[in-house]
């Protein structure tokens, strides 16, 4: 019988694959022979996303796997979280939320990680175990022992927290985060993605927590989060248009609670950075933005104008995916009717509207607005504030005018009612709250006398 280390790569690299993370981590540490055999499906499992954050260990170690010929080329998209260090920690409010953390240990079928420091799963580095470095032998990285829970019970160690946020606005203030993030992205060949989250952990924030013993944080709800964010939205585009990399998309979704979703005056360049971003590529066509409804005080009157602003730097963009996360005190707001006369894109296909609460005149609107060259449209957990008369107005509307559009609807409500679509079955007629519309007149007057709430 042959061994199994005597399969080939292709064979190995199948395997290999289904292994959790340990399982995976141990048996490349079992023989070079094994190592060896599993580096493209370690390349593939841990380097097509980096996870990095403002951190000299962290960007150092970013360009260095750029400049790697096996894993620079491997890398399509580049996720700068927002852990960082604050001037005035607290160990009791320090959070550190990695809700991707959680949802990769479930698929792994580990035990979920807590969301409080002191309890943080670092069983999956995704590649980014904490000494790993580009060696000679293989040209891999190096795999430490991993374990399934990394604790933060010492004390907090000030002088070494203190020393971190001093170089932390050291590299930002200097340029030197600029300039690690515009060399990687130089580097790196292959680059299609950049996303700005604090839904993962980055490479280095353990190694950075036990130094200290008080790891970084990704909250977004203060007062003092507010400019590092900014600070991070320019790095990133300043970065994205000196570097000139070929990307596709762009996504800056931080702010997973809805007290922490971005206000549109954080987006809104200065004029000097708006004259910039004019340099960004043209290759840039995708767009993904979470903000919040609610603006930050003192910048009420500005929420469309900053945020139809941000979006209009994107001069060549196809596709747009907007969440506008409600109000945290449950108010619903309807944005969409300040924003929608001020947004036009000359170039949009697609459109993605999620959670947010409109008024269907204003949604038609700025639909049929862009009925050159829209072809479809998502909406997800979208409210409109009238009844089922008012989606059927909006459907009869998009018949009339480009009844070749793809409408995808997805858990939407009418007067906090569920939107739903009657459908016939094997077991009779049923009812979908997901459904998808459109196509050609027929269909959208089929639609107009199935949908209903309930």
């Amino acid at each position: 019988m042959v061994g199994l280390l005597q399969l080939p790569y292709e064979l190995l690299a199948m395997i290999f694959g289904g292994l959790d993370a340990q399982g995976f981590s141990a048996l490349r540490l079992t023989s070079k022979y094994a190592k060896l055999a599993t580096l493209p499906a370690f390349i593939s499992r841990y380097f097509q996303t980096r996870y990095i954050m403002l951190s000299r260990l962290s960007l150092e170690k970013l360009v260095e796997i750029a400049r790697h010929p096996d894993f620079g080329p491997a890398v399509k998209t580049l996720e700068l979280c927002t852990d960082h260090f604050v001037e005035f920690p607290d160990s009791y409010f320090h959070i550190a939320r990695h809700e991707g953390d959680i949802l990769l240990a479930i698929e792994e079928g580990r035990y979920p990680p807590a969301a409080l420091v002191g309890s943080i799963d670092d069983a999956h580095l995704s590649g980014q175990e904490e000494d790993q470095s580009p060696g000679e032998e293989g040209r891999e990285t190096d795999e430490e022992s991993v374990s399934s829970q990394d604790s933060y019970e010492a004390p907090l160690d000030k002088v070494a927290y203190t020393s971190l946020w001093e170089e932390q606005k050291h590299i930002i203030m200097s340029g030197l985060a600029q300039a690690y993030i515009t060399q990687a992205l130089i580097s790196l060949p292959n680059i299609e993605a950049v996303v700005i989250s604090n839904m993962h952990r980055p490479w280095g924030a353990l190694a950075l927590g036990r130094q200290t013993g008080l790891p970084p944080t990704n909250a977004l709800d203060d007062y003092e989060e507010v400019p590092f964010l900014g600070e991070v939205l320019r790095i990133t585009l300043t970065a994205i248009a000196t570097s000139s990399a070929a990307l596709s998309s762009l996504a800056i979704t931080a702010g997973v609670l809805s007290r922490e979703a971005i206000a549109p005056d954080t987006l809104r360049p200065s004029e000097s950075h708006f004259q910039y971003y004019k340099n960004l590529p043209p290759s840039l066509t995708e767009l993904t933005l979470n903000v919040s409804a609610e603006a930050t005080r003192g910048a009420e009157d500005r929420w469309a104008d900053d945020l139809s602003a941000f979006i209009g730097v994107f001069r060549q963009l196809t596709q747009l995916d907007l969440v506008i996360t409600p109000v945290y005190s449950g108010l619903r707001v309807d944005r969409l009717k300040e924003l929608a006369p001020k947004l036009q894109i000359p170039n949009l296909q697609c459109l993605g509207l999620y959670t947010a609460y409109c008024s269907v005149q204003y949604l038609g609107a700025f639909i049929v607005r862009h009925k050159a060259t829209l072809q479809s449209v998502t909406l997800v957990r979208v409210g409109v504030s009238g009844g089922i008369g008012h989606w059927r107005s909006l459907f009869a509307l998009i018949r009339n005018h480009l009844p070749r559009l793809e409408l995808s609807i997805k858990l939407c409500t009418a007067g906090r009612l569920a939107l739903l679509c009657r459908a016939e079955h094997e077991n009779g007629e049923e009812f979908e709250d997901s459904f998808d519309v459109g196509g050609s007149y027929e269909a959208w007057t089929t639609a107009i006398e199935m949908i209903e709430t309930r």
